[in-house]
C-alpha cells in the first residue's frame, strides 16, 4: 500500500487499484482551489502509474460532492468569485474544466462511489467517471442554489448521460434525484443500498483490475474517442464558454452582493423559503 499526502484529498494504492477520496468532510468535500488542483495532480498520479488500472473516486464524510465552495470567506470584493477580473476568471475556469476532464480522458477506468449529497460540480466529477454506483439514498442534482447564481459549465456533463429532457428539466427546476431515480434516468450506472456501495464498488474494481491495462485502455479510448466524435467534449466546452459569461452577467453580479454580505447559506434558506429576489434590493 502507497498513499500520497495531500491537504484536502486522500491518495490510496492498492496493487492495480488508486482510491481518491474527496477530503473536505466539514464542506461536505466542497470544492475550493486547493482541492481542484489536487484532484488534478492525484488524476495524473494515477494516470502516470502504470500498475494502476482502475480508479475509484469518493466522499469522506456524509456526501460524496457538495459541488464548489461557496462559503462566505470565499466571496470577498474582488476575488475570483465576485471580482470583474475577467482574465482571472478565465484562468480560474481553465484550471477547473482541466481538472475535471482528467476522469474524462484518463486512459484508465473510472468509478465514482456516490453517497450522500452529489451536487453541481460534484455532478460533474461523477458525471465523467465510465461507471458511477450510487447509494439509494444519495441526493443527487446539478445544482441547489437559486436560479441567480447557476451557470452552464454543469451542463456539458449532464447532457449526453441523461438526455435533453431530464437536463432541461434541472436546468430549469433544479431539485435533486436519490440514486434510483439517478439510474433510471442514466445518470448512474448502479443504485445500491447505502450499506452495500462499498462493498459493491470493491467487486466492480477488483474484477475491471484482474484485465490487462492495454486492453482497458483500448476499450476506454474507442469509447471515449467515438463519443467526442459525437460531440461530448464540444458540450464541455460550449458550457464552459456559457458559463464564464453568466459569471459576468448583472443578474450574478446582483447574487454575488448578496453572498458576500449574507453568505450563501442565508441567501439559500430564502430561496428555499420562497422569498422571492427583489433587484431593488440590492440597488
Amino acid at each position: 500500500m502507497t498513499t500520497r499526502d495531500f491537504e484536502h484529498l486522500i491518495y490510496d494504492k492498492r496493487e492495480h487499484r488508486v482510491t481518491l477520496t474527496l477530503n473536505r468532510p466539514e464542506k461536505i468535500n466542497a470544492l475550493n482551489e486547493r482541492l481542484t488542483r489536487e484532484f488534478e495532480l492525484a488524476m495524473l498520479q494515477a494516470e502516470d502509474d502504470d500498475d494502476v488500472r482502475v480508479v475509484v473516486l469518493q466522499g469522506a464524510g456524509r456526501g460524496f460532492c457538495a459541488g464548489h465552495d461557496y462559503g462566505k470567506e470565499n466571496f470577498k470584493p474582488g476575488e475570483r468569485e465576485t471580482g470583474h477580473d475577467t482574465e482571472r476568471h478565465r484562468i480560474d475556469f481553465e484550471k477547473r474544466m482541466r481538472a475535471y476532464m482528467r476522469v474524462w480522458e484518463i486512459p484508465k477506468p473510472v468509478i465514482a462511489q456516490v453517497h450522500g449529497a452529489c451536487i453541481a460540480a460534484g455532478t460533474i466529477i461523477a458525471g465523467l467517471a465510465d461507471i458511477v454506483v450510487v447509494a439509494d439514498d444519495a441526493k443527487i442534482g446539478p445544482v441547489e442554489a437559486a436560479p441567480g447564481m447557476v451557470m452552464g459549465l454543469i451542463w456539458g456533463a449532464w447532457l449526453p448521460v441523461v438526455g435533453l429532457r431530464k437536463t432541461k428539466e434541472f436546468a430549469f427546476l433544479h431539485g435533486t434525484m436519490d440514486g434510483k431515480e439517478a439510474q433510471q434516468c442514466g445518470f448512474a450506472t448502479r443504485s445500491v443500498p447505502a450499506e452495500s456501495l462499498a462493498a459493491t464498488v470493491d467487486r466492480m474494481a477488483d474484477e475491471i483490475a484482474r484485465v490487462p491495462l492495454e486492453i482497458l485502455m483500448m476499450k476506454k479510448l474507442a469509447i471515449n474517442r467515438s463519443a467526442n466524435r459525437m460531440g461530448a467534449r464540444d458540450m464541455m466546452e460550449i458550457n464552459f464558454e456559457m458559463s464564464l459569461a453568466g459569471h459576468f452577467s448583472n443578474t450574478r453580479e446582483r447574487w454575488g452582493k448578496r453572498l458576500e454580505t449574507e453568505g450563501f447559506k442565508q441567501v439559500m434558506a430564502e430561496w428555499k423559503q420562497g422569498t422571492r429576489y427583489d433587484r431593488k434590493r440590492d440597488a
